[in-house]
């Protein structure tokens, strides 16, 4: 069994390689951003032909380096995630083979399992996959990006309404505060670094099930016992704690797989779930907490506030650091002094952001996740 504790640490390394790379690549925009501004006022007035041509002809150039950033950074994740589907193998079946030897079996070590193995492997190779599609997704993303934004500064620029360099520093704050995402078929949108939270704790949740599932085959155990946490999704909260039956006959206890939709995206061991099982032999015990609904549903939509409040910060640290490599990588001074200046009212906004947030869990009895909160190295 992996605790709930565990599954929501378990993506902490991931996410902060992917926040990282995300921070990089929108550098990369801003540069080149930049670059165009840094040629001048005659550059900017050109024909409209000639300023839609030459940003389309450096997308070959912005491509380039954006993909060394995604293959420098997969090979980070590749490490981090491998790592995290070893842990999780090791640390789930040592849970449970404790509880068949109670029971008076011998379970097999994982590493003398090559079918379980096979499925640890599996899994992972899907997770990686899946991180390298949308990688690829956000690539694309990220060149249409730079050309909606010098599309925007131009109409601005020609229009007569806004000053040149205004137009410039107008569209890298933009860029900065909107960032890059993901782009799904549905019309889904993500941060990269969200969506990476997402695939490997999924990813890692199903692999460890799998080999669970598979173990308690070998052991030949029908029962199943369900973790709980308060503050669970209030659809999870209905079966969490609970004992079931895998073949569905027990008499004593409910089916497993309609009763907590294991399998299925929504249910137990599904999308961002946090639950995870063990096998069960009566008399055991059940250590697991039922919790009242209410109180669940108020801790339950409390962590999400402070979900979105930890979203909030990182998505402010992710433009504080966009536009201090911006002001860094200046070469007019007006236009350095007047990104200098929205960095200014970034770091503000963000000191407000990260006093409010420590309020909100000392008002709400939260423990303040820190980890939660980081993204690509300050400057």
């Amino acid at each position: 069994m992996l605790t709930p504790d565990y599954l929501l640490h378990i993506t902490e390394g991931a996410e902060e390689i992917a926040a990282e790379l995300h921070t990089a690549m929108l550098k990369e925009v801003t540069r080149r951003i930049l670059e165009r501004e840094a040629k001048g006022y005659g550059y900017v007035l050109t024909a409209a032909d000639r300023w839609r041509l030459e940003p389309l002809l450096e997308l070959g150039d912005l491509r380039d380096d954006l993909i060394k950033e995604i293959a420098e950074y997969t090979n980070y994740e590749e490490k981090e995630i491998r790592a995290a589907f070893r842990d999780a193998g090791i640390k789930a079946l040592s849970y449970d083979d404790k509880i068949y030897k109670r029971a008076g079996l011998s379970p097999v070590p994982l590493a003398q399992s090559p079918y379980m193995l096979r499925l640890m492997q599996r899994n992972y190779e899907a997770t990686m996959g899946e991180w390298m599609n949308f990688t690829r997704t956000t690539a694309d993303a990220t060149e249409q990006t730079f050309i909606d934004t010098m599309d925007q500064i131009y109409a601005r620029v020609t229009s007569g309404g806004t000053g040149y360099i205004e137009a410039y520093v107008d569209g890298i704050d933009s860029l900065a505060k909107q960032g890059l995402y993901v782009h799904y078929p549905t019309g889904h949108r993500d941060t990269i670094e969200t969506a990476t939270l997402r695939c490997v704790r999924t990813g890692v949740s199903q692999a460890s099930a799998q080999i669970q599932m598979a173990r308690m085959d070998e052991m030949d155990c029908d029962l199943v016992l369900v973790s709980s946490h308060m503050g669970a999704r209030p659809s999870h909260q209905v079966w969490q704690g609970k004992i079931y039956s895998r073949s569905g006959t027990s008499k004593k206890y409910p089916d497993f797989v309609s009763s907590t939709g294991y399998g299925t995206g929504e249910g137990l061991c599904g999308w961002n779930c946090r639950h995870n099982f063990s096998p069960y032999y009566e008399g055991q015990g059940n250590p697991f907490e039922r919790y009242d609904d209410k109180e669940n549903r108020e801790l339950y939509e409390k962590t999400q506030e402070q979900r979105a409040m930890e979203r909030a910060i990182r998505k402010s640290k992710r433009e504080k650091e966009t536009l201090a490599d911006a002001v860094d990588h200046a070469q007019d001074d007006e236009t350095r002094k007047q990104l200098a200046e929205r960095l200014s009212r970034s770091r503000k906004r963000l000191a407000q952001q990260n006093a409010a947030y420590k309020d909100f869990c000392t008002e709400n009895d939260l423990r303040p996740l820190p980890e939660r909160l980081r993204i690509a190295k300050s400057k």
